[in-house]
């Protein structure tokens, strides 16, 4: 008969338990390992060589189409810079502003520059850089017009582009007193029906509006909307703390060096350059 140390067979026992405890957490951590190797967004954009940036190029002049049919405006410049900073060429993609977030999160682009402010609603689902520019709300009208209050739009038609914030508080503050109708475009879709007349004011930023009247000496501001100081930032996916870095560094660059007002004054000298202003 063949006799076994019983002291041994406790010591295979025990090893036996340990292994497999050590194997169960490998099996748990290595996917976990796993994960934190996966590429960041930077390190795509990088190994792509491309940076992918989406806006709607029709809000002169942050962002349109030249005569030359190139993308042009403060927000195109902008994006050139961050390009630069990350050593890859720029890829611009024109997008309806209100498809411009699911692009984003879809993995279409790989930011947002489009004037866009960073609403409690839009930092649900994505994340923003520091901002860049400040502006505020004006409704325009034809210099023939008697509008210069907000009461002197009630029971009219006013003109809001579809997806901006300016939709949203013109729902939020008129509904029932004025018919708001929604477009996809600013300029020239929202002009247009002004100058018909189908819309009684268009409401938009100021800075949009100072361009668009000096190209049309029709146009005129009808008055300053209180309380609606809107930031300007860019926008990435959530979690890419590495590309939302570089972001801000490229603008807090670009403000301190004085550059960024000279990108401003430059596009709108350019915009109404190209439209014989």
């Amino acid at each position: 008969m063949i006799h076994v140390n019983k002291n041994l067979l406790i010591g295979i026992a025990v090893g036996l338990v340990i292994g497999i405890i050590v194997g169960a957490t490998a099996s748990a951590v290595l996917p976990l390992l796993h994960k934190h190797k996966e590429e960041s967004l930077l390190e795509k954009i990088k190994k792509r060589g491309v940076l992918i940036v989406g806006t709607s190029a029709d809000w002169p002049p942050f962002e349109y189409i030249d005569k030359s049919g190139n993308y042009a405006g403060i927000d195109i410049e902008i994006a050139k810079k961050i390009a630069e900073a990350i050593g890859v060429k720029l890829e611009i993609k024109d997008i309806k502003f209100d498809a411009l977030i699911a692009a984003l999160k879809g993995g279409e682009i790989d930011m947002i520059i489009a004037d866009m402010t960073p609403t409690a609603e839009r930092e649900k689902e994505v994340d923003f850089s520091t901002p860049y520019y400040l502006d505020v709300f004006v409704f325009v009208v034809l210099k023939s017009s008697n509008i210069s209050s907000l009461e002197d739009l009630y029971g009219k038609t006013i003109g809001v582009q579809q997806g901006t914030i300016q939709e949203e508080w013109a729902n939020e503050h008129l509904k029932g007193k004025c018919t708001i109708k929604s477009y996809t475009k600013v300029y020239p879709d929202m002009v247009l029906v002004l100058e018909r007349g189908d819309v009684d004011a268009i409401l938009i930023s100021k800075t949009v509006a100072e361009v668009l009247m000096a190209k049309d000496p029709e146009l005129k501001i009808a008055f300053l909307v209180k309380g609606t100081e809107e930031y300007a930032a860019i926008a990435v996916p959530e979690n890419a703390e590495d590309l939302k870095y570089v972001v801000n560094k490229v603008i807090e660059q670009l403000k301190s060096s004085g550059e960024l007002d000279k990108i401003i004054q430059q596009e709108i000298v350019k915009w109404l350059k190209e439209q014989g202003g």
